[in-house]
């Protein structure tokens, strides 16, 4: 048998896990000092001993996490079957140090200490002296021990000790034999002397047995008839007592009815409180609509006031105009009356002038063919002055003809422009066309979004409503579930919020506010940070104290009643500065799939990282808490989803995978509810200011369509206007194309003439007509009517003049009548705009009247509701005075029940004492029968005389009959222990001589085995001398003097005694011979301290083949040995490696590790120990260093 491999993990300098290969033959470690040579060897003593005292000291100590356990496996090769309960070629011990506590697996399998011992000491190891082990120091104690501690050293390999404790075992048994035999002697007569005092006692007590059986008898029968009596009373109040339980039962049932129904109006209460907050809005819109449906009312009223008054004022100014025009009218008649007139008149004398003419020319003629010799000149004259006339007339007809044609032509120029107006005030009309018809396009899309708003606002009513309930339904979960000193840290921080003092930007809030957690990982935070949420978050340390300062403030104004707190209470209120928190270097969570790090499931303001870091610390998901051992080693909290916690120092609670919500759902979903609730009732009143600017934007469409529309009225009027003066202008441009056609043929009438009379010029010179004779004939008739033609002509020019001037009036008239009738075509228009008000203003009342009914029917609602709600909190109130008048009823029947129950529990004891008395009565006595027929007096007497006899026996001893069987079978009990102890102290005599003569034999035979292997190694280490081990006795005078020593210092009475057994063999000592010279002998106190050690090894390797260990573990045996020492322990140990025997040395010297057949180097970094298997050479390098 010997160890294949060690492994070994947080064992001392080894934190890692660390792997050794060994083999049969020498095994060398090395390695510089400290570095962890020796652990390796305290590993396998670990392993194959018990000594687990200080347990603490195994585990690994070096820089980084504690170690918390450890472990240590060593495979032993079993092809030889040392193990022989086991078919292996292999066997696996391991030892696990974990939480102070040592367990023990073999093949893997755990197995307690006691079968742990039994395996070993099946194949020769055993645990409790390791002598196969040799450590630093051990073989100098060894070669200083004298003779004595030689042989002890022997007994204790050989396992003589046992026989020592067995023997000072049976010593001890043996005097406490003695003792007990001399307090049996004691106790015997003690006995004699109680049994006598006991016997007179006893008589006594017979005596008073009769007189208490007698008594007891009586009692019974006066009990049975107390019995009877207590049995009906009992009965009776029974019955009572389940009266009045049923009638309490009748009043539970009456008052759980009552609380079902309180319930039920509850529930109807807060429905009826629901339906009216819906009513309300209802009503507050229908009265924001009303109120701006007035408004709009007013306003238009207002609008068409004014437009009546001014409708009025025009209608005054029309009935002037009417009578204006028609008084033009009379006038333009009567013009026209004149007109005609004056036209005719111009006709006539037209006709009249160009008849005289006629004339005129008549006489001419006549007078040519008369008076041929007339006065020529003077006719001449004549003709020649008219035609002068006729050039003056024509050059005044010329001017009036360019006159009235550039009349013409401003008229036309006129003509052009007013057409040109026309147009544009008719493109403007259309223009004010279009946008009336976009205003009244705007008006009805401004009109569908109000409906729309309204209909937003109704639904969003409906969503406040049903927001409202689950804040209701919320709440009551918030107020099962936050703490109320928390709801009164909320209250005193919105104080602290409102605060004008206190800087805003400078509180973050609760905690509870600053994270975001998944659904996955709510129960897990819940847990952890339960404690936490409503800690508040503030920047630096100057807002935390004005933040005391203020709630110190607001203390004192409640003890002086300053503050309206009512019943405020001031919670504890943790405060958290950012700037004073200590910050921790960042650390690695390890690459693991089966834990999450728990602070990265939470999402958090950086502001708090370090805040949040501190408490999270370290800090882990797990799957479950049974998986999370190792994370426990590490100094990691774990926490599973469900919420169940297990902290780094054994503590675990948790139970909250039945909680169906934990505080941060329920606050956050209150605090959602809320936001949707502030957003939906902005929303409503977005809404209505949208309203209220629709119809703002209604108003002003209808004042710009009303202006509009006056516009589009005026260019009505203005193009009829327009087309009047076009009429006028027309009719003046047709009125001067006549005056001009008139002048034009007038001017060729006056030409005609002139050419006429410029022909009658050329007739009488062709003629030679005297001028002087042509007087003469006929004169007196051409000037006359020459003077008539020309009178004829300044009344025709006087008509035309006044005919001119007629004209121009008529045309004044005409003028004004179109001014009056555009200004009444005005007014018309106006009428128009009115009834569109009138129209708009039915509309607008018409809806005030549904917008008044709906308010009245809300309002009706509203007082319906409560006056349900009133019957409900009336019926309640019936409830909960019925409801007291059940309790006060339910009180005074558990109190009657109390005392009935009492009554019970007093009679009841009567009952058991009457039945323990009954329980207690002998029986099979005849003679006291006869007492069944006593009455109760009868009974009371014959018991006060039984018991005044009874007195007489008052120190009777009630016991001495049961104290004098004790008695007896403790004697009887004595005898027994006292020849048992004889036989006893004969045996304990006989076992000390044997185990004495075992224990010789043993070390004899032990002996002579370890002298022969003493002198075979003692030879091979020392070539030029010998040794051998000399057993050292006692002879006889020696033993009998030691007896007499014995008995004279009386350390043991039972020494003296011959058959007590005393050790012959008093040590071993060692003698050493010169093969030069045999009788000189040395002792090894007197040779050096390199020889003392080689005599040591031998002893040591001798010793051990009492065992036949086939491994041996030595820690720098050769650090005493000089060169040659050494070379000859190295070939010592080379021969017994070739005989199957396996060496584990640490070492530092060369001359080993020449015959070692494998190297392992040790190093030790950063206080971890590394062990690697390794050359000579690199073995040599570590030793030359050292």
């Amino acid at each position: 048998m010997y160890i294949k491999q060690i492994r070994l993990k947080g064992f001392r300098t080894y934190k890692n896990e660390t792997t050794i290969d060994f083999t049969r033959g020498i095994n060398c470690i090395v390695g510089f000092n400290g570095s962890g040579k020796s652990n390796i060897l305290l590993a396998i003593e670990f392993i194959l001993s018990d000594v687990c005292e200080y347990k603490q000291i195994y585990l690994h100590e070096g820089i980084g996490n504690a170690v918390r356990n450890c472990y240590v496996e060593i495979i032993f090769d079993n092809s030889e079957k040392y193990f022989s309960m086991f078919k292996e070629s292999e066997i696996k011990i391991k030892k696990v140090l974990e939480n102070m506590k040592c367990e023990i697996f073999v093949n893997d399998k755990n197995i307690s200490k006691n079968q742990y011992v039994e395996l070993l000491e099946s194949c020769g190891l055993c645990i409790n002296n390791l002598y196969n082990i040799i450590k630093q120091g051990q073989i100098i104690k060894l070669s200083n021990m004298k003779d004595e501690e030689i042989l002890n050293y022997l007994k204790s390999i050989l396992g003589a000790k046992i026989f020592e404790e067995k023997k000072k075992d049976a010593l001890s048994m043996l005097k406490e034999c003695d003792s007990k035999k001399v307090t049996i002697e004691k106790e015997f007569n003690d006995m004699n002397s109680k049994l006598e005092s006991l016997q007179e006692e006893f008589e006594n007590f017979l005596e008073y047995k009769k007189l208490e059986k007698e008594k007891v008898h009586l009692d019974y029968f006066l009990n049975e008839i107390n019995y009877k009596n207590i049995y009906e009373e009992t009965q009776m109040l029974k019955s009572k007592l389940q009266e009045l339980k049923n009638k309490t039962q009748d009043e539970d049932n009456h008052l759980n009815l009552s609380n079902n129904n309180k319930s039920e109006y509850n529930e109807k209460l807060n429905k009826m409180k629901l339906e009216i907050a819906s009513c309300q809005n209802h009503l507050n819109k229908t009265i924001s609509e009303d109120i701006q449906n007035k408004r709009n009312i007013v306003h238009l009223q207002m609008l068409i006031d004014e437009k009546i008054k001014e409708k009025n004022i025009k209608e005054s100014q029309n009935k002037n105009r009417i009578k204006n025009i028609n008084q033009i009218n009379e006038f333009i008649l009567r013009v026209n009356e004149k007109l005609q007139s004056l036209k005719s008149d111009i006709v006539s004398k037209e006709k009249q002038i160009e008849n005289k003419n006629n004339e005129i020319n008549m006489l001419l003629s006549k007078n040519k063919n008369k008076n041929t010799d007339a006065n020529y000149s003077h006719n001449v004259k004549k003709i020649e002055k008219m035609i002068n006339d006729i050039n003056i007339e024509l050059s005044f007809l010329e001017k009036e003809t360019i006159k009235n044609e550039k009349y013409l032509k401003e008229l036309e120029e006129e003509s052009k422009v007013l057409n040109k107006s026309i147009k544009e005030n008719e493109t403007l009309s259309q223009k004010y066309g279009s946008e009336i018809n976009e205003l009244n396009n705007k008006s009805e899309k401004c009109v569908e979004q109000k409906r729309q708003c309204q209909q937003k606002i109704s639904e969003g009513t409906t969503n406040l409503n049903e927001i409202k309930c689950q804040i209701i339904e919320v709440n009551d979960k918030y107020d099962e579930i936050i703490k109320s000193s928390n709801k009164e840290i909320l209250k005193i921080v919105d104080l602290i919020m409102a605060e004008k003092s206190i800087k805003r930007e400078n509180i973050l809030g609760f905690l509870i506010d600053n994270i975001n957690v998944d659904k996955t990982y709510v129960k897990a935070v819940d847990t952890i940070l339960e404690n936490h949420y409503f800690t508040l978050i503030v920047e630096d340390m100057q807002t935390a104290k004005k933040i005391v300062e203020f709630i110190e403030k607001k203390r004192e104004e409640k003890t002086s009643k300053e503050f309206n707190f009512k019943e405020f209470y001031f919670g504890k209120l943790t405060i958290v500065p950012l700037l004073n928190i200590k910050k921790f270097n960042e650390f690695n969570y390890p690459n693991d799939k089966n834990i999450v790090p728990l602070i990265k499931c939470v999402n958090y303001n950086s502001k708090i990282y370090e805040f949040l870091k501190n408490i999270l610390f370290k800090t882990i998901i797990v799957k479950s808490l049974e998986s999370c051992e190792n994370y426990l080693e590490d100094n990691y909290n774990c926490v599973n989803i469900d919420g169940d916690y297990l902290s780094k120092h054994g503590f675990m609670y948790g139970g909250y995978n039945k909680k169906k919500y934990g505080i941060y759902t329920v606050y956050n979903k209150l605090k959602e509810l809320k936001e949707e609730e502030k957003k939906e009732k902005s929303h409503i009143e977005e809404l209505n200011n949208n309203i209220e600017k629709i119809d703002d934007e209604l108003r002003n469409i209808y004042d710009t369509k009303s202006s509009t529309v006056a516009k589009k009225n005026g260019c009505a009027s203005t193009i009829n206007s327009i087309n009047n003066n076009i009429y006028s202008n027309e009719e003046n441009i047709r009125l001067t194309s006549e005056k001009i056609n008139y002048i034009q043929e007038k001017k060729q009438n006056l030409e005609q003439h002139k050419d006429q009379l410029k022909m009658q010029i050329l007739q009488l010179r062709n003629n030679n007509v005297n001028p002087d004779e042509s007087e003469k004939i006929g004169s007196t008739d051409i000037n006359s009517l020459n003077d008539e033609v020309k009178k004829l002509k300044e009344e025709l020019n006087k008509i035309r003049n006044e005919y001119d001037d007629f004209k121009n009036k008529l045309e004044l008239l005409y003028q004004k009548r179109n001014e009056n009738d555009s200004s009444i075509y005005m007014e018309e228009y106006e009428d128009v705009d009115i009834d569109e008000y009138n129209n708009d203003l039915a509309d607008k009342k018409d809806h005030s009247d549904k917008i008044e009914k709906e308010k009245i029917h809300y309002e009706q609602k509203i007082r319906e509701i409560n006056k349900e709600m009133e019957n409900v909190k009336s019926s309640i109130d019936k409830i909960l005075i019925n409801e007291k008048k059940h309790k006060k009823k339910i009180l005074d029947l558990c109190h009657q029940m109390n005392q009935i129950n009492e009554e019970l529990r007093i009679l009841e004891g009567k009952e058991e004492n009457i039945r323990k008395k009954k329980v207690l009565l002998p029986q099979g006595i005849q003679e006291l029968e006869e007492y069944r027929t006593y009455d109760k007096q009868q009974l009371s007497a014959k018991l006060k005389s039984v018991t005044m006899e009874l007195k007489k026996y008052s120190n009777v001893n009630e016991k001495a009959g049961d104290r004098l069987n004790i008695l007896m079978n403790d004697f009887n009990e004595l005898k027994k222990r006292h020849e048992e102890i004889n036989s006893s102290h004969k045996n304990i005599k006989d076992m000390i001589q044997h185990i004495g003569k075992k224990k010789d034999e043993a070390l004899e035979a032990t002996y002579v085995k370890i002298n022969k292997y003493f002198s075979e190694y003692f030879s091979l280490l020392f070539k030029n001398r010998k040794a051998s081990l000399v057993l050292k006795k006692m002879n006889e005078k020696e033993y009998k003097e030691k007896l007499q020593e014995m008995s004279e210092k009386r350390i043991k009475r039972r020494i003296i005694d011959e058959e007590v057994y005393i050790d012959k063999i008093t040590g071993i000592s060692i003698n050493i011979t010169s093969n030069d010279d045999e009788k000189m002998t040395y002792t090894i106190q007197e040779l050096s301290g390199g020889e003392r050690s080689i005599v040591a090894i031998c002893l040591f390797l001798c010793l051990n083949k009492i065992d036949n260990f086939s491994f041996f573990f030595f820690d720098e045996i050769d650090a005493a040995l000089d060169t040659i020492h050494r070379d000859n322990l190295s070939l010592l140990l080379k021969e017994l490696a070739h005989r199957g025997t396996q060496f584990i040395i640490t070492t530092f010297r060369k001359e080993l590790l020449e015959y070692s057949d494998n190297m392992y180097i040790v190093k030790i970094v950063d206080r971890e120990s590394y062990i690697s298997k390794g050359t000579k050479n690199e073995a040599y390098e570590i030793i030359s260093i050292v």
